[in-house]
């Protein structure tokens, strides 16, 4: 246990995790908490703050100290008390309509990589846990991106691949059953919304290490290269992302409040449930910049 400028900090894992007791994140950070908890994120990308009740608009308040919050973009499924605050949730109403995004992260992703400036952090904070299951495997990028062979790093470094919101433009992944109007909602987005040119290897613009920036969810295909060759190197490097090595899973308890750092790590959420058991989160996701490849 390491104590800081106002919490307890108690690594979890080698893979970056961290939880963190004795802070009310439903008050202002003094400045010198807030500067001793960016410093901690920076080492330890994945922090999990115990016992935390809050509001939505708390919620917001709080994220709102790292950074101007992104608008969320399944609007229809926002908190009423803070329109920055977007539901998960398993939950149906009695017409069968859904109380907040059923199929949130159900594939390995950073957030957002499909936008041309993604998110810096996700902040997420339980609310409602299911009896089993639920919990969150996180994979630290950094880990990956130094563990990949020699040969396949050369083939990513100073590359760049292009990435999709969509669902139905993506043949690695599926749409659930088990959200309304879902097959709809995504081609949509296909018609709608373009692809996103990323660097392959993604320089973090605060501790300045490396990080391989693809994920099964998003990334679509490579730039420069045929199907075939795409879809090997993606296989490839995706294979490396599946060790056990670079993965830590978050069991939530209630009241936990994860924030996690998108530039770095990529995520999914493990199911596990199905109602009538809830499992109901609230998240809030920190704007960022435009990534980029900086070589060391």
């Amino acid at each position: 246990m390491q104590t800081r400028a106002g919490f307890q900090l108690n690594p979890l894992s080698r893979t970056g995790a961290a939880e963190i007791t004795g802070l009310d994140c439903a008050q202002p950070l003094d400045v010198e908490t807030l500067a001793a908890l960016e410093e901690a994120f920076l080492v330890h990308p994945i922090l999990a703050i115990r016992g935390q009740n809050l509001g939505a608009a708390q919620q917001a308040a709080f994220s709102r100290q790292f950074g101007p919050l992104e608008e969320q973009v399944n609007s229809q499924y926002v908190h009423p008390d803070d329109p920055f605050v977007l539901i998960l949730s398993n939950e149906l109403r009695p017409d069968g309509s859904a109380v907040g995004v059923v199929d949130a992260g159900d594939f390995l992703h950073s957030d957002s990589s499909w936008s041309a400036t993604p998110v810096n952090a996700t902040i997420l904070h339980s609310v409602k846990n299911p009896r089993h299951g639920g919990e969150t495997e996180y994979c630290n990028m950094y880990l990956v991106y130094e563990a990949l062979p020699a040969g396949l790093r050369r083939k990513v470094e100073g590359r760049n691949a292009f990435h999709h919101v969509s669902k139905s433009k993506n043949p690695r992944v599926a749409v659930s059953t088990s959200r309304p109007g879902a097959q709809e909602f995504y081609e949509k987005q296909e018609r709608e919304m373009p692809e996103v040119r990323q660097p392959m290897v993604r320089t973090h613009p605060e501790s300045g290490r490396q990080a391989l920036y693809v994920s099964p969810r998003f990334t679509l295909r490579v730039e420069g290269l045929d199907a075939a060759e795409s879809d090997a190197l993606l296989d490839d490097l995706f294979a490396v992302m599946a060790d056990e090595r670079f993965r830590y899973r978050h069991a939530w308890s209630d009241g936990d409040l994860v924030m996690w750092d998108n530039r770095c790590l990529t995520h999914r959420a493990c199911g596990g449930y199905v109602l009538p058991d809830i499992r109901r989160m609230h998240r809030t996701t920190v704007c960022g910049d435009a990534p980029f490849y900086r070589p060391a």
